[in-house]
Formats: structure tokens, C-alpha cells, sequence
């Protein structure tokens, strides 16, 4: 196995989902010798808004919540989370349980992490959990790492009375935990600045803290345009400033807004067929990644010859544009397919997924077509170090999923996880289209449409006034 596996991922509170929804990723008995290769895929299938784009969106929240101490100081982030959890929970819940491998002994951690509005109205961390267990023991009984409710830290692994590092440690962390995670404060700065005062019982706090630190910067997150509202935000900020601060520049408050979309923007190197700035020392390897994207896009295009970097020089950086070469002419990246300028914005996720990195796409299938989608999943199943999680429509890949366990997951219009069982020869594309999938029921039929469009017969006419 890879050093950070995810075992199993729960949440609750996001978009529609107002009840507990839980992916497994691996079977329940964990082995030394486990084989994880036979499970780094999963696809996830449901009816148009039965959450699987929550998940997903959850997801990247919890990464950021993980690696980035001032996600929650980010109006864009408190902006994007009033839309975005549920209007009945009214809060917002997760949990991650992963496996590490220390030193040749495998560890199962559980993350448990809830966000809720304080009295100021401002969303903030009002309850996270590490706790752990050794992964091959026959005991699913936990030890508590840290706890941390409304701000206060109520329990730290090997705290004494009087102990430097634990009271270091609280101290650092006073009046800001309930705005940016445990493993983002101090695996940020803390960890560095006082590595002299860890004392032996305190290396397996320190260590168990890093490696949720890491986990975070092991997940990558693919939203599909619709569901990253982002840019939707900005614009009422400003239109918003703009209405209360007539007489203030607007630029300056700009440029603001756009720092704070950086702060939120995923840190993997997301190629973009426009403006891509990149710093003059790391352009030779810049160009190198895109000769791969080139190699990679070649799949799907045979007539593709070339890639050319149209570079702009600005100080310390180049800002590139991608041109698209062809046999006879060349063209700007930005009028290709969209489904080629989807792919051009995955080639670092599945790039990230095939070294290890662990990814979810949502919508994979969109603008994609199916056989391409399938030879990209037959691909990753069998190279792939990684995990990849992702939701699709598309009942094409179920045949290639199948060949996996733990690979295909329904989600139900009421908001329930139905695993795929393989049962004889039995194909779980040919029952999911006939509506034999528990809590998938395809019950429309093309009558149900008469109401709406009508039969075609009557002339209706009208005017725009």
C-alpha cells in the first residue's frame, strides 16, 4: 500500500445531503500484506440531485480545512459556506478514516471535524477529533490523540501537568482553534519552531498530527465549473462593496478578493490553456509538462502534432498561453473542444493519482467520451499508486469497474450509499438501466413529458413583448 491510504469517508450537512452518507474504500479486515491495489477505484452513481456533487465539494472543504489555517478567515470560504451547507443541519460534519504506515506498523486514525455558525454568525470549527488505532489489532477500540471542542482543547496524547511542549502547544493555539484546524497550525509553524522541545511520550502526538497534516496535502479535488461557485462570489463581494463604498476604489478591493481566491485554490499545478504563471526558474520543467500533456492529448488526437507555449514575460515569471499545433495551422488552446479543455485541467489530477496522490473528480464522464473514459479507468486500476473517487452518469464504466471491489457505489434520492455486490454474471449496467439497483428507481417514462412539451399537435404562438 501506498503510506497514507483513505479507509472510509463520511459527511453530513452539505448541499441536499441532511443524513449521514458513508463511502468504504476497503474491505473491514486490514492485513499486513494488504493488497490496495484491488481497490483504488470507486465510482459513484446517482439520480441528478441526490448529492453526489456534496461529497465531492465536502471533500476539497476538508482538505482546506487541513493544510490552510486562514480557510475560515476567507470571505469567499464563509460566503461559499452559507450557500452550501444544509439549511436543515445547518451544520456541516466529516470523517476520514486512513491508514498510515509508521515505521512497518500500520495505524488506522479517524478524523472527526464538524463546522457550525458561531454567535457572530461566521461558520468555525465547533468540534474536531484525532483518535487511532493499530490497524491488524482485533480491538476497534480507540485512543484519543487530541479533542477539541468550541475553541478549547479538552484532551492532548501524553498531556501532564506543568509538560513545556503540551502547555506550548495550548498556548499556541489559544483563541484560534476554533477557526483553522489542530494539523494547520501547528504542522504549518509550530512543528518546526519547537522540534528541540518534543520530549520522547510527546513524538507520537507530534507524528499522528503530521500525518493528517499530510493527508490533506495528499487529497486533490476536481469540480466540475457548475459546482465551483467561486467566481459567482466575487461578484456579488464587489457588487456588494461597490453599492456600500462609492466613493472607495473598487481595484484595490479587487485585487483583495483575487488574493483570497488564491488562498482557496487548490495547491496542485492545475495546467489552464490560458495564463499560466509560471516563475523563470521553473519554466524548463514547465515545458517538460507540457510535452507530457502533449503525449497525453495525442491519445485522443491523432492529428495533434505539437504544443507550443505562447510566453509573455512579467518581472520573475513568464504568463503562458497554449497554442494547439496541426498539421496546417495552429490555433489558440482556449478554441478547442471542450471535452480536450477538460482534459487539459485533469492531466495533473490523473497525473497526481497515478504517483499516489489521492483524487476526486466530479463528473468525470461530462464532455468526455465513453470510450476514452474507459481506457483512462482500465489505465489507473492497473497503474494507478493512487486512489481515485469520482461521480459519473455514465453507466459505461460499470463493466470495467466491476473487475474491482469496492468499486461502484449508488447513491439513492434519499441519500442512501448502496454498494455494488458482484453476484455471478450479472451486470450492474444492464440492472442499473432496467431500475433493478435498490434505491435507484428509474421511473420516468417518455409519456411523462406530454404534460410539459405536449404532443407536438397544438400551435402555440407567442410573441416577446
Amino acid at each position: 500500500m501506498n503510506d497514507i491510504y483513505l479507509l472510509n469517508y463520511s459527511v453530513k450537512g452539505i448541499k441536499t445531503l441532511d443524513q449521514l452518507v458513508s463511502l468504504s474504500f476497503y474491505k473491514k479486515t486490514i492485513s499486513r500484506d494488504m493488497d490496495t491495489q484491488e481497490y483504488n477505484i470507486k465510482g459513484i452513481y446517482g439520480m441528478n440531485g441526490s448529492g453526489k456533487s456534496g461529497i465531492i465539494t465536502s471533500v476539497s472543504i476538508l482538505k482546506n480545512l487541513l493544510i490552510d489555517p486562514n480557510y475560515l478567515n476567507n470571505p469567499i470560504t464563509q460566503k461559499n459556506l452559507d450557500g452550501i451547507v444544509n439549511k436543515k443541519t445547518k451544520e456541516l460534519f466529516m470523517e476520514a478514516d486512513y491508514l498510515v504506515d509508521l515505521k512497518n506498523d500500520l495505524f488506522c486514525f479517524r478524523y472527526c471535524v464538524t463546522l457550525a455558525k458561531d454567535v457572530s454568525g461566521k461558520y468555525v470549527i465547533s468540534q474536531e477529533s484525532l483518535s487511532v488505532r493499530k490497524a491488524v489489532s482485533k480491538s476497534d477500540e480507540m485512543g484519543m490523540i487530541f479533542e477539541v471542542t468550541a475553541g478549547k482543547v479538552d484532551f492532548l496524547y501524553g498531556e501532564e501537568k506543568e509538560d513545556s511542549f503540551s502547555t506550548a502547544i495550548i498556548n499556541r493555539t489559544m483563541n484560534l482553534l476554533s477557526t483553522a484546524s489542530m494539523c494547520a497550525l501547528l504542522c504549518g509553524k509550530f512543528s518546526y519552531e519547537n522540534r528541540k522541545k518534543i520530549q520522547e511520550k510527546q513524538i507520537f502526538f507530534f507524528v499522528s498530527t503530521c500525518s493528517l497534516y499530510i493527508l490533506g496535502h495528499k487529497l486533490h479535488v476536481y469540480l466540475d465549473q457548475s459546482d465551483d461557485h467561486r467566481e459567482f462570489i466575487r461578484k456579488n463581494l464587489l457588487e456588494d462593496y461597490e453599492y456600500d463604498n462609492v466613493h472607495a476604489s473598487i481595484f484595490a478591493y479587487y485585487l483583495k478578493i483575487d488574493k483570497y481566491l488564491k488562498i482557496d485554490k487548490n495547491i496542485l499545478s492545475v495546467i489552464s490553456v490560458t495564463k499560466n504563471l509560471i516563475s523563470k526558474e521553473k519554466y524548463a520543467q514547465f515545458e517538460k509538462t507540457i510535452h507530457r500533456l502533449y503525449e497525453f492529448l495525442h491519445i485522443f488526437k491523432s492529428d495533434l502534432q505539437n504544443i507550443e507555449i505562447d510566453k509573455k514575460e512579467n518581472q520573475n515569471f513568464f504568463i503562458c498561453d497554449l497554442v494547439m499545433v496541426y498539421d496546417s495551422y495552429k490555433i489558440h488552446a482556449e478554441y478547442e473542444s471542450t471535452g480536450i479543455k477538460k482534459l487539459v485541467r485533469l492531466f495533473a489530477y490523473l497525473n497526481e493519482m497515478v504517483r499516489g496522490g489521492i483524487v476526486f473528480i466530479d463528473e468525470f464522464d461530462s464532455n468526455l467520451h465513453d470510450v476514452y473514459l474507459c481506457a483512462l479507468l482500465e489505465y489507473l486500476m492497473e497503474y494507478g499508486k493512487g486512489q481515485l473517487c469520482f461521480t459519473t452518469h455514465n453507466v459505461g464504466p460499470m463493466d470495467v469497474l466491476k473487475q474491482r471491489k469496492k468499486s461502484i457505489d449508488f447513491l439513492s434520492e434519499d441519500h442512501k450509499i448502496y454498494p455494488w455486490t458482484k453476484s455471478g454474471n450479472y451486470s450492474p449496467s444492464r440492472l442499473y438501466r432496467n431500475g433493478m439497483i435498490e434505491g435507484s428507481p428509474f421511473n420516468i417514462d417518455s409519456i411523462d413529458f406530454i404534460s410539459v412539451f405536449g404532443s407536438g399537435e397544438e400551435d402555440e404562438s407567442w410573441e416577446f413583448s
